[in-house]
């Protein structure tokens, strides 16, 4: 499995939130901002590659807050089993937007699928490597003679730990041991509890479990390799031109989201829990989570004058090399992976064209309704 397309939480049961059942279906008179003519609501749907809302949660602000109406769109989050399904999904038409990984994407623009990613989401690698905090181990090279956890041997992360024991002159089988432990359940807490493994690798989210559980970690991953893009909000470019508008508008109100839950976290948490309150029930859970979150988003020095979404080509053209490695067998890349078509800027400043202090005031002052 390619580095990047394991589905990032611990939750493995599909779930389809139909949003706009939540309002939506009263908007088809509404003023159309880019959604669709005439004043009618555009539908659109989005697949996201897992059932979080903590990991997406300004779709459903956006929703909440009203900011999909006032685009004329009325949006359908439905959640599939990791980037590789929802790409799938997407190409066969059952979609109009993924939310994929961007290895999971690369992989499938290098067998000649035709894929167009229009707005950054996530900045960081969404894969860590983590050692117990105090257990001794602070870098890649403490590991030698020892055993790192996965999730299991057929993770996303997989690949990610081979890379880093490589710099570090190590080799998983003859100085490292890698072992399938869990997606940060209690399975995993008990196999560092026990020193069956000395670190762990798996999603921030997984991690952000273990923490939650009362276990800190501290990430030992190299820096350039946290550094690989992340998801990125994808269609092709059919569907661009078809529902281009509709689209534009639905990021659009998706970045005020973005600046809203940037501004007051803590309504934006409150937000959530009313979409998901199963989500949001353990304290710790919603702490490590929304931090992993954070890591995930936070815009790079290479990009921070640049609107926000935009892409770091640079480190796309890394993660591609980085992906080249291997067998196919392995997960690497097919073929040669065209990023000045897969990458597309185009209406990143239409995006974000929006009254920035407007939402920050909302932010500031809004009251969470119980």
């Amino acid at each position: 499995m390619v580095f990047g397309i394991r589905k990032t939480t611990a939750l493995t049961v599909p779930l389809m939130l139909a949003l706009a059942a939540c309002g939506g279906a009263e908007q088809a008179d509404l003023p159309g901002g880019g959604g669709g003519g005439g004043g009618d609501t555009q539908q659109l749907t989005v697949l996201m590659p897992a059932p979080s809302i903590i990991q997406y949660h300004p779709w459903h602000i956006a929703e909440e807050l009203g900011y999909f109406e006032e685009e004329g769109v009325s949006v359908e989050i439905v959640a599939g089993d990791g980037s590789s399904s929802i790409i799938q999904q997407l190409l066969a038409g059952n979609a109009d937007v993924a939310a994929p990984s961007a290895g999971a994407t690369m992989l499938a623009a290098s067998t000649g699928r035709d894929l167009m990613s229009v707005y950054q989401y996530m900045y960081n690698n969404v894969f860590t490597l983590a050692a117990p905090e105090g257990g001794g181990v602070t870098s890649v090279e403490d590991l030698k003679d020892k055993s790192v956890g996965v999730s299991d041997l057929a993770g996303g992360e997989v690949p990610l730990v081979r890379a880093a024991l490589g710099q570090a002159g190590l080799a998983d089988g003859t100085d490292v041991t890698i072992t399938p432990v869990g997606e940060g359940g209690a399975l995993t807490v008990e196999a560092l509890r026990t020193e069956q493994v000395q670190a762990y690798s798996s999603s921030l989210f997984d991690v952000a479990l273990v923490e939650a559980a009362g276990y800190p970690m501290v990430d030992i991953l190299p820096e350039e390799l946290q550094a690989f893009p992340a998801n990125a909000v994808t269609t092709t470019p059919e569907i661009m031109e078809e529902k281009g508008d509709a689209i534009v508008g639905m990021m659009r109100a998706v970045a005020k989201a973005i600046l809203f839950a940037d501004t007051n976290p803590e309504a934006a948490q409150a937000i959530g829990a009313k979409y998901a309150p199963e989500e949001f029930e353990d304290p710790n859970v919603v702490k490590f989570g929304w931090e992993a979150v954070d890591k995930i988003r936070a815009v790079p020095e290479t990009v921070a004058n640049d609107p926000r979404g935009s892409f770091d080509e640079d480190a796309y053209a890394t993660y591609a090399e980085f992906l080249s490695q291997g067998t196919e067998e392995e997960g690497a890349l097919q073929g040669e992976v065209d990023l000045e078509a897969l990458l597309n800027e185009e209406w990143i400043e239409e995006i974000n064209d929006f009254d920035e202090a407007a939402v920050i005031e909302q932010a500031e002052t809004y009251e969470v309704q119980e």
